[in-house]
């Protein structure tokens, strides 16, 4: 049974140069092979084919654009277990490998926590009503989730959860499910998800805060991130004014923030393998969490 990571880097050349500092961090740690999924826009520089075990050409969906591409996810993977990871994501430790052998044997698993109230999805670009969307589907709860880091099997339970998402996204709903994201045309990702594991009767794994699949950095007033000791641990800011302290495998720098540690990170990685330093200048932070809104936990 083959087992691998995936990225994906479509339309934006920055964002395969985001893979690449991604797979950079996973080949320190682990064996497995790394994929990246791209398209005709995407010029694959000779540096990065030795970085990436496959390079995948997908063709374009016009209805499709930005993080919702992750819908694709089945059509894409060459693997039978897949991890996939955002390309703002670093792998700092071995803790990995404790998820695939939690999850292997299960159709789609994501780490998350379940609501059925209140707020969801939230960012500074939309938030959602939980216990109404909830009611508009006939579920007990949404399964929430950062879909920076997902896992699945090649099964036809899997495939139906895909197939489910498209069906929303394509769907009279859609509005009422998600809000638009970051780009023209582009709807957030995870609250389609959320509807359709909720409706497939899968709950997120449920992590403690010192071994999280990933840590992500919107809401943290502090931190460690240490490639050479293979750790990150955040302190978040929570809504109720107090902290909390999160660990774990992942470290997803969403928005690319904070920028500074990321791309000292990044020129890191890039310096040790011969490639040249980032370009900070083709790059903004985007901040996509609120403090006064609930995190995936």
């Amino acid at each position: 049974m083959t087992e691998g990571y995936i990225a994906i880097a479509l339309d934006d050349q920055r964002y395969l140069d985001l893979a690449a500092n991604m797979a950079l961090s996973i080949k320190r740690i682990d064996t497995r092979p790394v994929s990246v999924v791209v398209n005709k826009a995407i010029q694959v520089p000779k540096a990065y084919v030795a970085i990436f075990d496959h390079i995948i050409v997908a063709h374009d969906d016009p209805t499709i654009r930005g993080a919702m591409n992750k819908a694709r996810l089945f059509e894409f993977t060459p693997y039978d277990r897949t991890m996939y990871i955002d390309a703002d994501c670093f792998l700092f430790n071995s803790r990995i490998e404790f998820f695939w052998r939690k999850f292997a044997g299960r159709s789609f698993a994501v780490e998350g926590h379940r609501q059925s109230t209140g707020p969801v999805f939230a960012c500074s670009l939309g938030q959602k009503d939980a216990a109404a969307l909830c009611a508009q589907f006939n579920i007990p709860y949404l399964t929430v989730f950062n879909a920076g880091v997902m896992y699945f099997e090649r099964c036809d339970a899997t495939k139906k959860i895909f197939e489910e998402v498209l069906d929303l996204y394509r769907g009279t709903h859609r509005d009422v499910i998600s809000y638009r994201y970051k780009h023209e045309g582009e709807y957030a990702d995870e609250p389609f998800f959320a509807v359709a594991l909720a409706r497939a009767g899968i709950a997120p794994h449920e992590s403690p805060a010192s071994l999280r699949l990933q840590v992500t950095t919107p809401n943290i007033i502090d931190g460690i991130f240490d490639l050479d000791l293979g750790e990150v641990q955040v302190v978040k800011q929570l809504p109720n004014g107090k902290h909390d302290v999160w660990a774990g495998a992942f470290g997803h720098f969403c928005g690319l923030a904070p920028m500074d540690i990321y791309f000292s990170l990044a020129d890191r990685l890039r310096t040790n393998h011969g490639l040249p330093p980032m370009n900070r200048a083709h790059f903004q932070p985007v901040v996509l969490t609120a403090t006064q809104h609930q995190e995936s936990t």
